[in-house]
């Protein structure tokens, strides 16, 4: 009989619960277990037992199908089943504990290793070997220290090659125990061979060196901000990219690491610290509520959504329920589009999963930056690693997928990762300045304008202020004068008007003569009125700046012509033997007026000698 007062110990069903959400809900199992915060527990052990039971997930469903546990068994849970016999059968090889969870897996023992020893080439027994990398955390200390005190432990430093990208895939493969060489493209990440145990080192304990793969380093080492500048992390936690960014700044500038969830939080504040990484801003708030003004000194962004982690060095599956992708994709949009406009200084954003989906990659950039307000450009990864590298995005979605970046477990010894590196176009910024500049040009022209406006109110000679045409009639702001006698320099300005206004010219002519006639003709009236009144119908049509010239010359024609006609006259009447006044002289003001004075003067003669 078992006994039911025997608990499952608790490193089981926590291994069971975070291999569950993995299976069914996607993600990191990393992420996972410093969700849970378990600080009571070896971090180690528990993520080695998880990895090892999703490396045979399959062998293990094929063993439970084969002796029909799960229809013997259906009050066992199916979770804690497989982290149980993945520890009986490629781990420890024991189950120490007499719960009875524990007692059922045994009682199987020997028909699990019946089935495992006749079907071995069916197993999946094999799976790709990747290196370890170690990053240093130049925080703390230099990479030649680092390589010395590995050195004085035994350790055998291997320069990397200074050939291709495919030379040094080679060369990692190639390290034995006790080798370790510098990462090709990440300076600061150090490469051991596949299986070295580093969880107990020193330097690890002290915060000194950091576990994290090489895919994720690359986000970092392509986002390139330099010392000084301001970075955003818009999903930090657990702190590997924060952190690493402090290091590569050298702890210079301004790191903005934001995380909603507050366990996750806590983690990020207290590796953040623990690493020395003193320009890290830790901020507990949901990065979608950071509003336009809240952070626009931002120049760098990081972001590293929640993705479906199909990826990952032990993914469960090889695909996802559609809406389960859907809701992802959906979310993962909303986070770059909010990036794309919340910091309206950024020059530069890495986008990154740890996916192997497109619809979580490829089609989310072009989704988002063809939608976009603001230009921003798809850089070619490929471009900015020199040509050294060999998985790219895919072509299907145009030459926006190709420009990105694929890290593939099986030809990039790395788990799997996707990147993009999205730079705003410079146009945009020197279009920002031009439009302040031209705001304040704009101004500058209104104030002149109005200045203008002033000084244009002229006042005639008798006193009386000159009514403008309206601005809107733009025909009338360039006049045309009409004089019988006009310099040459004044004949240049008129001949410059389009061909359109030389009508209304002609017309204005007409109009004028015939003025002149009529007010010839009135009694008592004074030629220099007359003159005056011509020279006022030319003002309307005249330009601004020749105007009191204009005026002048008239007056001056008036004059000659009116002092030649007054001695013809003259000299006519004293012809005749008549007398005329003065100011019956004054008052002829044309060749008309003469006309008519002469007929009268013959008709009066004519009566005289009848008389």
């Amino acid at each position: 009989m078992f006994e039911h007062s025997v608990k499952v110990p608790r490193h089981y069903k926590v291994a069971a619960n975070i291999f569950k959400k993995v299976s069914t809900e996607g993600g990191s199992v990393k992420t996972l277990l410093y969700d849970d915060k378990l600080r009571h527990f070896r971090t180690n052990v528990l993520y080695a037992l998880i990895t090892e039971t999703i490396k045979h997930a399959d062998d293990i469903d094929k063993i439970f199908e084969n002796c029909s546990l799960v229809t013997n068994e259906p009050r066992l849970d199916l979770w804690l089943a497989k982290v149980l016999t993945a520890e009986l059968l490629f781990g420890k090889k024991a189950l120490p504990g007499k719960s009875k969870p524990e007692q059922t897996i045994l009682s199987y023992k020997d028909q699990f290793e019946k089935y495992t020893a006749d079907h071995q080439e069916d197993l999946k027994t094999e799976v790709v070997r990747r290196p370890r990398y170690v990053r240093i955390n130049t925080n703390l200390l230099t990479t030649s220290d680092a390589i010395g005190a590995f050195q004085e432990e035994g350790y055998r430093f291997i320069r990397c090659t200074s050939g291709s990208y495919d030379d040094y895939l080679k060369q990692i493969q190639g390290l034995t125990e006790y080798d370790f060489t510098q990462d090709y493209h990440v300076k600061t990440v150090f490469v051991f061979s596949a299986g070295t145990k580093l969880h107990e080192h020193d330097l690890y304990l002290e915060n000194k060196i950091i576990l994290q793969d090489k895919a994720t380093a690359l986000a970092v080492h392509l986002l390139a901000p330099p010392p000084g500048s301001v970075v955003m992390d818009m999903c930090a936690a657990p702190g590997m990219k924060a952190t690493q960014l402090a290091a590569y700044m050298r702890n210079e500038g301004k790191i903005y690491a934001v995380e909603r969830n507050e366990k996750r939080y806590q983690t990020l504040c207290d590796f953040v610290a623990k690493t020395g990484s003193k320009c890290v801003q830790t901020i507990h708030k949901d990065a979608l509520e950071i509003r336009r003004g809240d952070y626009d000194d931002v120049e760098y962004v990081l972001l590293d959504p929640s993705c479906s982690g199909s990826g990952m060095e032990f993914c469960v599956h090889n695909y996802i329920e559609e809406a389960r992708l859907a809701k992802l994709t959906s979310l993962q949009e909303k986070f770059l589009k909010h990036a794309m406009n919340a910091f309206p200084n950024a020059k530069r954003i890495v986008y990154s999963t740890c996916s192997l989906f497109p619809e979580e990659n490829e089609r989310v950039i072009t989704n988002v930056v063809k939608t976009s307000r603001v230009k921003w450009r798809v850089q070619d990864v490929k471009e900015l690693l020199k040509g050294q590298w060999n998985n790219f995005g895919s072509g299907m979605y145009g030459s926006m997928g190709t420009r990105c970046l694929y890290a593939r477990q099986e030809s990039d010894y790395t788990s799997g990762f996707f990147l993009a590196v999205i730079d705003k176009d410079p146009k945009y910024f020197d279009k920002n300045n031009d439009a302040g500049n031209d705001k304040e040009d704009d101004e500058d022209k209104l104030q002149t304008n109005k200045s203008k406006s002033k000084s244009m109110e002229d006042v005639s000679e008798g006193g009386e202020e000159i009514v403008k045409p309206k601005r809107k009639k733009k025909k009338d702001r360039n006049p045309v004068v009409e004089t019988n006698d006009i310099d040459p320099e004044v004949d240049s300005v008129v001949e410059e008007v389009p061909k359109k206004k030389k009508k209304r010219k002609r017309e204005n002519k007409t109009d004028i003569d015939e003025r002149c006639t009529r007010d010839s003709n009135e009694p008592n009236v004074d030629e220099t009125e007359i003159t005056l009144r011509v020279c006022e119908d030319t003002q309307v049509v005249s330009k601004k700046k020749r105007k009191n010239a204009i005026e002048e010359e008239c007056n001056e024609t008036v004059e000659v012509e009116g002092r030649k006609n007054k001695k013809k006259r003259k000299k006519q009447n004293d012809e005749a033997g008549l007398e005329v006044n003065n100011q019956d002289l004054d008052d002829a003001g044309g060749r008309n007026k003469k006309k008519r004075k002469k007929q009268k003067l013959d008709k009066d003669i004519s009566k005289e000698s009848e008389d």
